[in-house]
């Protein structure tokens, strides 16, 4: 049994998660030929992977000087409200030497122009308004999933944000409580290596409908990166597909032709 796209990895539980992830991000960073950009996923699932890289083990390897860390989506609240993204990860990265970190513009601002500030200082960081599919804006970008199937904040039932292929990012100001600034699925595509992190046994329908194929139209399932496709995911999110001993085999990152 193998997955519809991509390549499945169980791991136990959030240790796993921390080991694995971490792991994935050392080496997508070692093998950036000159700067690294590392795409951050929100939410509770990440956190142990990003105290992992903080850790000595995994901390001296990481190239720090070089590597630059993008949000795929914020609350629209100040960068150190305690719902913020930001907030967490610099927090779960507080023994990090400085990390490089683009939080998303918020001061002064209404939602609209947050999102069009971080688009700009985003293409300032890329070189260019345009993407060039033979140059990943990404060199590693990790996505959490929804048990509705959402992913960054592209929520399902809301062609304009599903269907939006010009903007780099954009305001969402339905369908969840608060305000919110997302990734677009062209900018979250451009990627060496896409790793969706999955946990808990409300995520198993959802994420076996997506691996089995059965459904193809979930914000998550219709995310198609140039390079590789790797699903991260805990033994109560993996259900049934925890059983295959096919599945039991290690993952790594290599270099894209």
């Amino acid at each position: 049994m193998s997955p519809h796209r991509g390549e499945l990895h169980i791991v136990p539980d959030g240790g796993g998660f921390a080991e694995a992830g971490a792991a994935l991000i050392a080496q997508a960073c070692a093998l950036a030929p000159g700067r690294a950009i590392i795409g951050l996923a929100g939410g509770s699932t990440p956190k142990p992977i990003y105290q992992a890289l903080a850790s000595p083990r995994f901390r001296a390897q990481i190239p720090w000087a070089r590597t630059e860390f993008v949000l795929g989506d914020e609350r629209f609240v100040a960068p150190d409200d305690p719902d913020a993204n930001i907030q967490m990860i610099r927090t779960a990265m507080a023994g990090a030497p400085n990390p490089l970190l683009h939080p998303v513009p918020f001061a002064g601002m209404r939602v609209d122009q947050a999102a069009q500030a971080y688009e700009a200082q985003l293409q300032s960081l890329y070189g260019a308004k345009a993407l060039d599919p033979a140059r990943p804006f990404f060199d590693l970008c990790l996505l959490g999933m929804g048990d509705d199937g959402h992913t960054a904040s592209l929520l399902p039932n809301q062609p304009s944000l599903l269907e939006e292929r010009t903007r780099w990012a954009v305001p969402v100001t339905e369908g969840r409580p608060e305000a919110r600034v997302t990734l677009t699925y062209p900018v979250l595509e451009s990627a060496r290596c896409v790793v969706f992190i999955v946990a808990g046994a409300s995520k198993r329908a959802m994420l076996d409908a997506i691996l089995s194929g059965a459904d193809q139209t979930a914000p998550a399932a219709r995310l198609h990166p140039h390079g590789r496709l790797i699903w991260l995911v805990d033994r109560e999110a993996a259900g049934r597909w925890a059983a295959s001993p096919a599945l039991a085999k290690s993952v790594g990152i290599h270099p894209q032709n």
